[in-house]
C-alpha cells in the first residue's frame, strides 16, 4: 500500500496531465461533432428572437441564483469572529462575500480561488495558518449539496421515473449521493479534533448553503429555458443537469466548462431539442449565471483593491484618475462644441475627410441652425469653465450635455452611440471632485487660445455666408468639395451666432461672480503687530502703499505671516519675502496657494531671497534670477564718514545742507510735493515695486532733505525701515537744475545718519540682471538676460548701475522672480511690467534704481 501511494505521489503531475488530456480530447471531439451538425445562422436567429424584457429577466435571475452561496461566508465569518477576529462590518462582509462567490463560481479551480479570497478578506487580526485551516474545511462542504441532489435524483429514477431517458445513470448518481452522509460522519466523528470550531448548527448551515448553491444553478438553468420558450418539463431536464454538473465537477475545470456543456447539449438533443436551441440555452445560462455575476465580482474586487491602493499611495491613484477623467471631459465638450459649429457651416462635412466620417456619428446635431450654433458656442464657453475647474460650470455643462444627448439619441437610436454617451457621462461624474474653484479668472494663455478659436470659427462662418448655397471645389480637390448652407439657413445661423455672443457674455459674467474676493484691505494694527514682533523685510515698507491686498496666515487665531500682493489677469504678484514668523513660511505659503487657487488665481513672487525661492521650488514653483541687491555692512566701516568724500564734500563747502527729520514739518511737505511733481515731469507714479509720493505713506518714515545755498529745498530722500539692525532708502527725488552729485550727496548723508543711529546694514538696492546667466551652462532664458545686461545699454544702463553700487557694496545678495510651474514666464514677466507701469518716455534713473530693493 505504501509503495502504491509513493508511486502515485511521484507521478501525480503526469497522471493529472494525462487525465486532463483525455478530458480535453473527449470535449474537443464532441464539440467538433456538435458544430458539424448545427447551423450558426439558426443560433444567431435564436439569440435575436429574445426581447429586452426576457434578457433583463435572465439578468435578474442570474444574480439571484448566486445569493445562496453567501451562506458559506456567513458561516466562515461567524467561526472566525468566535475565534477572536474583530467584528466585521456587515456591509463590508456582503461586498467581500459577493466578490468571492461570483469569482469562485466561474474561475474557482476546485475552490482554490475561493479559499485565497476568503483568507484575504476575512483574515484580519488572525494567524494566517488558522484562517486557511477554517476556510479550507468549509470548502469540503461545497459538493455536499450536489451529492444530496444526486441521491434524490437516483431515488427518483429508481422508483418514480423509471422510463426516463437517463435512468441508466441511477447507480452512478446513487454513488455520488454517498458523499454527503460520509462527509457528515467524518465531520461529526472528528468534531472534537479537526472540526472542533464547527458546531452542529454551522454544519447544517454549510449543507444548506451547498444545497442552495446547486439548486440555485438548476433554477437559473430551468428559468432561462422557460423564458426562451423551450417546451421541456422539469422532470425531463433536471436529471441530465445533475449528471452533467457532477461530471463537470469531476474534471475540476472551473464551472465544469466544456464537459458540462457538451453533456447538456447531447442530453438535450436526446430529449428532442435541436442543437441550435440547446447551444443558445447553454450560452445564456453561462452568461447570466456565471459571466455577468463574475464581471460584477471583478468590478467590486478591483474597486476595493483600488480603494486600498489609493490609501496606500496617499490618494494619488484617485487624484490621477480624476485628472484623466477631467481631461477627457474637457476634450469631449470642446469636441462637441466645435463639431456642432462645423456641421452648421459645412453641410457635407463627412465628404471632406475620413476622420469626420468616424467622428460625425458621435456629435450632437439639432435640426434648427440657430440652436446648433447657440448650443455649440455655449459648449465652448462651458469648456473653458470646466477646464479651469470652476464649480459653477459643472452642473450647467451636464444639463447641456444631457440635452444634446437626449436630442441626438431620440433621432438616432444607436446602441453604440448610447454606450459612448453613457461612458462620457460616467467620465463626467468621475471628474466631479476636480471642480473646486469658486470663480473663473481668465489667464492670458486661455484668452489667447479662446481668441484664436472663436476668431477662426467666426471667420469660417463668415466665409460660409459669402459662399452660401454654393459648392466650392478645385482640381486638386476633384473628389472632395465644400457645400455651404443656403442663404436662409445661414442667416438663421447668424441669428444664433449673435445670440451666442450675448449668451457667452452672460455666461462669463456668471462664472466670474463670487461672494469671496481675493485678499483683504489694509489693517494697520495687524500689519504693525507683525512688523514689531518679527521685523520687516527689504520690501515690507512698500506694502503700506495703497493698491495692495493682503493675506494673513493664522494659527490658533494669531497672525503669523502676511503677504502683500497686487493682481494682474489671473496672477497675484507678491512683493518680496513674507512678513512675519520665518518658521511658518512654508505653511503660510501653502495656505496662500490653496486660498488663491480656490478663487482662480496663481501666485508669483518678485524680488525674493535665495532662502525663500528654494522653499518655493519645493512647492512647485519655477524661478529665474533677476539681479542682485547690494548691502553695505557698517561693521566694516566703523570710522568712515561717507559724506566726507572729496567730490561730495564740495557741495557742503558751497553751502548745501542736509537736514534729517524724524517727523516731517507741515511747512516742508508742500515744497516736497512740488519737487516730486517736478521730478515726475507729468508722468504717472510707478506701482508695486517702489514707493510713491503720498502724504500718508511719507509720514510712515523718516526723511532727509537737501537745501541749496539760498536755503531752498532742492531734493529729499526717505528712509525705509526694515528692522532694528537693517534699513534702506525709498524715495529719492530732486529738482531738475541741481548738481549731478546731489542724489549721491543725499544718500551718503542718510547712510551716515543711519550709522549713527546704530544700524548694522543698509541695502543699496538691486542691480538688475547683474550676475545672471554668466556661464555657458546657464538656462537659455538667463543667457538671454545676460546678453541684455551686456548690450542693452540703449534700453537701460544695467552695467553702469552695477558699477555705481559697487563702491559702497560689501556683499551681494541674489534676487529672484518665481512663478507657478504651469505659468508662462513670458506672460508672467509682461504682466509684471504692466503692473509696475513705468511711464512711456521716462526711464528709471540710476539714482532711483539705487534705492529699489
Amino acid at each position: 500500500m505504501t509503495t502504491i501511494s509513493r508511486w502515485f505521489k511521484r507521478y501525480a503531475t503526469l497522471l493529472k496531465i494525462i487525465f486532463f488530456g483525455i478530458v480535453l480530447f473527449f470535449v474537443a471531439n464532441q464539440v467538433k461533432n456538435i458544430a458539424h451538425g448545427m447551423s450558426w445562422q439558426t443560433v444567431w436567429q435564436t439569440i435575436k428572437q429574445q426581447d429586452q424584457v426576457t434578457l433583463l429577466s435572465m439578468f435578474g435571475i442570474g444574480l439571484c441564483g448566486v445569493l445562496p452561496m453567501l451562506l458559506y461566508d456567513h458561516v466562515a465569518i461567524t467561526i472566525l469572529e468566535s475565534a477572536g477576529r474583530p467584528r466585521m462590518d456587515r456591509k463590508e462582509w456582503f461586498v467581500s462575500a459577493w466578490t468571492t462567490n461570483t469569482i469562485n463560481n466561474l474561475a474557482g479551480f476546485g475552490g482554490v480561488v475561493g479559499v485565497s479570497l476568503r483568507s484575504s478578506f476575512y483574515g484580519k487580526g488572525m494567524e494566517k495558518k488558522k484562517v486557511l485551516a477554517v476556510i479550507s474545511k468549509i470548502a469540503l462542504f461545497m459538493l455536499a449539496g450536489l451529492s444530496i441532489m444526486a441521491f434524490i435524483t437516483s431515488l427518483d429514477l429508481l422508483f418514480f421515473r423509471t422510463e426516463n431517458s437517463f435512468v441508466r445513470y441511477r447507480f452512478w448518481l446513487l454513488a455520488g449521493g454517498a458523499f454527503a452522509p460520509l462527509l457528515f460522519c467524518l465531520v461529526y466523528g472528528r468534531r472534537r479534533t479537526i472540526f472542533k470550531e464547527f458546531r452542529l448548527k454551522q454544519i447544517f448551515e454549510l449543507y444548506l448553503a451547498s444545497l442552495g448553491q446547486w439548486l440555485g444553478a438548476l433554477t437559473v438553468f430551468l428559468i432561462v429555458g422557460y423564458l426562451m420558450g423551450v417546451k421541456l418539463t422539469i422532470g425531463e431536464v433536471y436529471p441530465m443537469f445533475v449528471i452533467a454538473t457532477g461530471l463537470g465537477m469531476l474534471t475540476m475545470v472551473p464551472g465544469g466548462a466544456g464537459t458540462f456543456d457538451v453533456m447538456m447539449i447531447l442530453g438535450l438533443g436526446h430529449l428532442g431539442l435541436d442543437q441550435s436551441t440547446a447551444v443558445v440555452w447553454i450560452l445564456f445560462y453561462r452568461i447570466f449565471y456565471y459571466l455577468i455575476p463574475f464581471v460584477t465580482g471583478i468590478v467590486i474586487f478591483l474597486t476595493n483593491t483600488s480603494v486600498k491602493m489609493n490609501r496606500y499611495f496617499d490618494n494619488l491613484p484617485r487624484v490621477l484618475s480624476q485628472k484623466v477623467a477631467h481631461v477627457i471631459m474637457v476634450s469631449a465638450v470642446y469636441f462637441a462644441g466645435i463639431m456642432m459649429i462645423l456641421l452648421s457651416t459645412l453641410t457635407n462635412l463627412s465628404n471632406i475627410s475620413r476622420l469626420f466620417q468616424v467622428l460625425l456619428p458621435f456629435s450632437f446635431d439639432f435640426l434648427d441652425q440657430t440652436l446648433n450654433l447657440l448650443i455649440g458656442f455655449l459648449l465652448l464657453g462651458f469648456a473653458r469653465g470646466i477646464s479651469q475647474k470652476v464649480k459653477r460650470a459643472f452642473w450647467p455643462t451636464i444639463v447641456l450635455l444631457i440635452f444634446g444627448i437626449v436630442n441626438t439619441v431620440a433621432r438616432t437610436a444607436s446602441i453604440r452611440l448610447i454606450v459612448v454617451y453613457l461612458v462620457i457621462l460616467l467620465i463626467v461624474w468621475l471628474s466631479r471632485r476636480e471642480f473646486y474653484r469658486e470663480r473663473f479668472v481668465y489667464s492670458w494663455g486661455a484668452l489667447v487660445f479662446d481668441g484664436i478659436l472663436f476668431g477662426l470659427l467666426f471667420i469660417f462662418y463668415a466665409v460660409a455666408g459669402y459662399h452660401s448655397g454654393q459648392i466650392w471645389s478645385t482640381e486638386r480637390l476633384s473628389t472632395r468639395y465644400f457645400a455651404f448652407p443656403s442663404g436662409e439657413i445661414w442667416f438663421s445661423g447668424l441669428v444664433g451666432l449673435i445670440l451666442s455672443i450675448l449668451c457667452l457674455a452672460i455666461l462669463y459674467q456668471y462664472l466670474t461672480q463670487s461672494e469671496s474676493k481675493i485678499g483683504i484691505a489694509w489693517d494697520e494694527k495687524r500689519f504693525n503687530y507683525l512688523i514689531n514682533r518679527y521685523g520687516g523685510t527689504p520690501a515690507s515698507h512698500y506694502l503700506r502703499v495703497s493698491g495692495y491686498h493682503y493675506f494673513y496666515y493664522q494659527e490658533n487665531g494669531n497672525d503669523q505671516i502676511v503677504f502683500g500682493f497686487q493682481t494682474r489677469a489671473n496672477k497675484c504678484f507678491v512683493l518680496g519675502d513674507p512678513v512675519g514668523n520665518p518658521e511658518k513660511w512654508q505653511e503660510a505659503t501653502f495656505a496662500f496657494m490653496e486660498y488663491a487657487d480656490k478663487l482662480g488665481y496663481q501666485l508669483a513672487f518678485y524680488k525674493i531671497s535665495e532662502k525663500y525661492v528654494l522653499l518655493l521650488h519645493d512647492l512647485g514653483f519655477h524661478f529665474d534670477k533677476i539681479g542682485e541687491t547690494g548691502v553695505t555692512d557698517f561693521t566694516r566701516h566703523e570710522h568712515d564718514v561717507f559724506s566726507d568724500r572729496f567730490e561730495f564734500k564740495r557741495l557742503t563747502n558751497e553751502g548745501y545742507q542736509f537736514i534729517y527729520f524724524e517727523k516731517l514739518p507741515e511747512e516742508v511737505f508742500e515744497e516736497l510735493e512740488e519737487i516730486s511733481d517736478e521730478w515726475l515731469n507729468g508722468e504717472k507714479e510707478k506701482c508695486f515695486s517702489v514707493g510713491r509720493f503720498d502724504r500718508a505713506y511719507i509720514e510712515t518714515s523718516n526723511i532727509g532733505i537737501a537745501r541749496d545755498p539760498q536755503n531752498r529745498i532742492v531734493g529729499f530722500i526717505t528712509e525705509q525701515p526694515i528692522n532694528q539692525e537693517k534699513a534702506s532708502f525709498d524715495l529719492l527725488r530732486f529738482r531738475s537744475e541741481v548738481p549731478n552729485e546731489l542724489p549721491t550727496f543725499l544718500k551718503l548723508h542718510l547712510m551716515d545718519e543711519l550709522k549713527d543711529q546704530g544700524y548694522h546694514e543698509v541695502y543699496q538696492g538691486m542691480a538688475p540682471l547683474a550676475k545672471v546667466g554668466e556661464t555657458s551652462f546657464a538656462f537659455l532664458g538667463e543667457r538671454i538676460m545676460n546678453l541684455i545686461y551686456k548690450y542693452g545699454h540703449s534700453i537701460y544702463a544695467f552695467q553702469q548701475v552695477t558699477e555705481e553700487k559697487t563702491m559702497y557694496v560689501d556683499r551681494w545678495r541674489p534676487r529672484y522672480f518665481a512663478y507657478m510651474k504651469d505659468s508662462s514666464f513670458l506672460f508672467s514677466a509682461l504682466q509684471l511690467l504692466l503692473l509696475i507701469g513705468r511711464g512711456k518716455n521716462k526711464g528709471v534713473t540710476i539714482s532711483e534704481e539705487m534705492i529699489e530693493v
